[in-house]
């Protein structure tokens, strides 16, 4: 599974709702989307900013709207945004983890110039929580739950399958307890579930199963990505780069909306 379908499911309750004090889920789903598509290498980080530019592959720092001629990278899921809303020439793809990745594409690629990641990841045109609920159910492990009372009560995707996030949650508990190669999908997970401040919500059983205290596990997730083969900790696809570029986005955004309902509530 992508990235960001992991974190929709370890975010979300198992009757659809989200996890309790669960705040920033949206920034987490598309810092998620991000580094699918920064490991996918379908785009870019500008080198050595705070909050750097993204840009998709092979395209100059300056460039942004369409996608360029050759597309995102060779072999990239996604493909080249199109389908019968008239926008390129590819059909649309369906339902599973290349329409999220094709979303993502598409949304990257509207833009009249590249966006920085705090804006990427805290954008509503960003936000990839319905496409990926949508592939989840395609996939069989959440069912649908109809909007009702005229909307009052909001749709829902209730997990009918818990193997996957089942699998997941012992994956990253290997990782925390430093049982084998940790794969970059999941110091990217944990790196942005950190960043929202999740972990001791969502992730508390499989922190006191490997024995580490709440300072001990954020410590321990930020030094994975120094863990990483060499592949994973270079270039556009450096694993600690992106993470680092999320999380500083995040918390930037965090502390920005902070500020101001502060000023609002002050008015």
């Amino acid at each position: 599974m992508l990235i960001c379908e992991d974190i929709l499911l370890l975010l979300t309750r198992d009757d659809g709702r989200t996890e309790a004090w669960v705040t920033y889920r949206p920034y987490a789903l598309a810092a998620g989307l991000l580094a699918d598509l920064a490991l996918a290498d379908c785009v870019e980080f500008e080198a050595d900013k705070k909050n750097p530019k993204v840009t998709l592959a092979g395209e100059p720092a300056g460039a942004g709207g369409a996608l360029g001629a050759g597309g995102p990278a060779a072999g990239a899921p996604g493909g080249r945004p199109g389908g019968p809303d008239g926008i390129g020439e590819a059909p649309a793809v369906p339902d599973g983890p290349g329409a999220i990745m094709d979303f993502g594409l598409r949304a990257l690629a509207d833009r009249n110039k590249p966006p920085r990641v705090q804006t990427v990841v805290t954008a509503g045109w960003f936000n990839p929580q319905e496409v990926v609920s949508r592939s989840l159910m395609a996939q069989g492990v959440v069912g649908l739950e109809e909007k009702k009372l005229l909307g009052l009560k909001p749709e829902r995707y209730p997990v009918i399958d818990p193997e996957p996030e089942a699998g997941t949650r012992a994956r990253l508990t290997d990782a925390l307890a430093g049982r084998g190669p940790v794969a970059p999908a999941d110091a990217m997970i944990l790196g942005i579930i950190q960043g929202i401040g999740a972990v001791k919500h969502v992730l508390s059983d499989e922190v006191q199963q490997v024995g580490l205290k709440e300072r001990e596990a954020k410590k321990r997730i930020e030094s994975l990505a120094d863990e990483l083969p060499d592949d994973a900790r270079q270039g556009s696809r450096a694993v600690k780069g992106v993470i680092d570029s999320m999380n500083a986005a995040i918390m930037g955004a965090i502390v920005a909306s902070t500020a101001a309902g502060t000023a609002s509530a002050g008015s």
